[in-house]
């Protein structure tokens, strides 16, 4: 390509000038728009062309030579470089995209803040005592409260007395199914979580997709399930599902909640990334109160390690699932409830919350602008996002590609609720564990990937 017929998009927002320009450089190179041995414009025309200084642009340059993306040659200019591999950037370690842990903002430390918390209970003799000593199979009545508040939001206010606490949401999960499903089928979405399908398994229940569009699960889809008979509870994902990312509209959570009552089935409502969304709809538990289980929990927001589940159950489910917490974990470890109420009583939690949340946006928005024309699903507040492959790739093929490459993602066969299914695409969380510069470089290497075909 002649040096004169580059010219750069638009440049992202929130970032340096140069160090935009590499981004958009690098971009370019993944697309396939600039190929090795390309010259790229002067400085100076490229300047003139966006309205920069030379310096800005001798910057850019510099900053996509220590990418690896291009070299300079004195007397003829800078050329994108041969044999730079995928995006640009050989990684020198694997960036885990697979995992979910959801970003935060580099001013809140949730150790700090565990540290902090600590030391204030080590000097609270009677709080100590209380969580040394608890020897009945109920959560402490302040810790149950902490849950309620959790769970709140729009029109739904659990009562402190119908909540009980988990070893976080995968054994809430578990517990709801083991104490509501009987021996009937799960019906789910062909995509779901799959700690959901994990468990159902586990227990030997069946599991039923059923069909979906961009807003969720169908409702005629569900009602058809429902009326075939066999179905014992109905799994849901209102906000942020995983791995889909998408967030039920309000029409639709009150079809479908409609369509669990005409058919009299529980309803688990699986909640973990709520708390990110920046205003959550009603959820099914408000429309639907005396047939849902609401599961919530605290690992993905607060942090790794806190693993509190969070069920608020109708009156007829409460000692069904009281009695499956108690058969499979006896009672939620106490210490960790009071760490939990006392981040939800004086703000903590919500601080935790809002830097996440803040953290998910501009990592989300960073990923929707790099992966753009690729069909990604990606609610602006979800920390990961659903990328659909081009044909050839399956998604075996595909994750072992980005693992080669340096990259880890999540293979979209690993959500599937039929042994049978197959899903052409991967699940990319906008990780804590990755740095901004980093997460950038592995998501250019999946735009690049996408730009090729399997290895043979």
């Amino acid at each position: 390509m002649p040096s004169s017929e580059w010219v750069p998009g638009p440049l992202p927002e929130g970032r340096p000038t140069y160090v935009g320009l590499a981004d958009v450089l690098a971009g370019d190179i993944a697309r396939g728009r600039l190929r090795p041995g390309d010259r790229l414009p002067t400085h100076r025309h490229l300047a003139r062309t966006l309205g920069v200084t030379v310096r800005t642009v001798a910057r850019a340059y510099a900053e996509a030579e220590r990418r690896g993306l291009v070299g300079g040659e004195v007397g003829r200019g800078t050329f994108v470089r041969s044999g730079f591999g995928l995006a640009g950037v050989p990684a020198p370690t694997e960036t885990d995209l697979a995992s979910l842990h959801p970003p935060i903002t580099g001013t809140v430390d949730p150790a700090a803040l565990l540290g902090a918390t600590l030391g204030a209970l080590a000097a609270d003799r009677g709080a100590l005592r209380a969580v040394a000593t608890a020897e009945e199979s109920k959560d402490l009545p302040a810790h149950r409260a902490a849950g309620a508040a959790w769970a709140t939001h729009a029109g739904f206010r659990p009562a402190p007395e119908r909540v009980l606490l988990t070893s976080g949401a995968q054994h809430a999960l578990t517990a709801s199914l083991l104490a509501l499903a009987g021996t009937g089928a799960v019906a789910t979405t062909p995509l779901t979580n799959p700690g959901l399908i994990a468990a159902a398994r586990q227990l030997a229940l069946p599991v039923v997709a059923v069909d979906c569009d961009e807003d969720g699960m169908l409702p005629d889809a569900l009602a058809e399930v429902c009326a075939a008979g066999g179905t014992g509870l109905v799994h849901l994902q209102p906000t942020l599902a995983n791995p889909g990312a998408r967030t039920m509209p309000p029409r639709r959570r009150a079809a479908l909640a409609e369509v669990c009552a005409r058919a009299n089935v529980w309803v688990l409502e699986d909640d973990p990334l709520g708390p990110l969304a920046d205003r959550r709809p009603d959820p099914v538990a408000a429309l639907l109160p005396d047939r849902t289980c609401y599961v919530t929990s605290t690992a993905k927001v607060l942090a790794l390690g806190l693993r509190i589940g969070v069920v608020a159950a109708p009156e007829a489910a409460y000692a069904p699932v009281a009695a499956a917490v108690r058969a499979t974990t006896w009672l939620t470890a106490p210490l960790l409830g009071e760490v939990f109420a006392r981040w939800v009583d004086d703000g903590t939690a919500e601080r935790i919350t809002a830097a996440r949340r803040a953290a998910a946006h501009s990592r989300n928005a960073t990923a929707r602008e790099i992966l753009a024309g690729l069909g990604v699903r990606a609610d602006p507040a979800a920390p990961h996002l659903w990328l659909p492959l081009p044909e050839p790739w399956s998604a075996g093929q595909f994750t072992a590609a980005a693992r080669d490459a340096g990259v880890l993602v999540s293979p979209g066969d690993e959500y599937t609720s039929s042994r049978g299914q197959a899903a052409f695409g991967v699940r990319v969380g906008l990780n804590a564990d990755a740095g901004d510069d980093e997460l950038r470089r592995a998501l250019l290497t999946l735009l690049s990937l996408t730009h090729t075909r399997p290895p043979a």
